[in-house]
């Protein structure tokens, strides 16, 4: 009797790990989505050739990590979170920031800067927005919904490097306004939502 108890014990140990290592892989989820050219209105241009984006998703917020090449090499660039907390809200043909869906209260869009630095011709960009962090969003109230939100992440040029405080602006300002002559949003991947 005592060994079928100590089995029993053994196996439902075994079972609490078991669970345990499932509930902390469910915590996150990742998805990986092509990067692509965009014009004027962010009309599609081309796929870009190897370049993609990664997302990373939690409780506590999303990860970025984007890789992409074709960039104007000397120019200070950013990447950009536009985040579609509720995308069922957005209009008839999905979540479109062109549409005015970033608008639409239901959806509860923001857009935050995620990272920006000075590149060549290819460049590597990595960054995180955490769950109700409206303070550091540009527009809107937040990351709401990190499972269930659609996520475009813009890649926006900013113009030629400039140099000391105004080089920071450049790529750390909150605003996406801050440009050396102009700003132009020149590649974008998306990432639809899950749950």
């Amino acid at each position: 009797m005592k060994a079928r108890i100590a089995i029993l014990i053994a196996a439902l140990s075994v079972a609490l790990v078991g669970g345990a290592e499932t509930a902390l892989a469910a915590g996150s989820e990742s998805g990986t989505s092509p990067v692509f050219a965009i014009g004027p209105g962010h009309t599609f241009i081309a796929d870009i050739p190897g370049a993609s984006s990664t997302l990373v998703r939690t409780p506590d917020g999303i990860s970025v990590t984007l890789q992409t090449t074709g960039l104007p090499a000397g120019n200070a660039i950013t990447v950009w979170a536009l985040v579609f907390n509720d995308p069922g809200a957005c209009g008839a043909g999905g979540c479109g920031e062109m549409n005015g869906d970033l608008s639409v209260p239901a959806v509860h869009g923001s857009v935050f800067h995620v990272t920006g630095h000075i590149v060549g011709d290819n460049g590597t960009f990595a960054g995180r927005v955490s769950v109700g962090d409206a303070a550091g969003a540009f527009f809107g109230p937040g990351l709401l919904n990190p499972y269930g939100a659609e996520i475009h992440l813009i890649v926006r040029d900013h113009g030629v490097a400039l140099t000391g405080d105004l080089l920071q602006q450049q790529f750390n300002d909150t605003s996406p306004r801050f440009c050396n002559v102009a700003c132009a949003d020149i590649q974008e991947s998306i990432h639809q939502a899950h749950g």
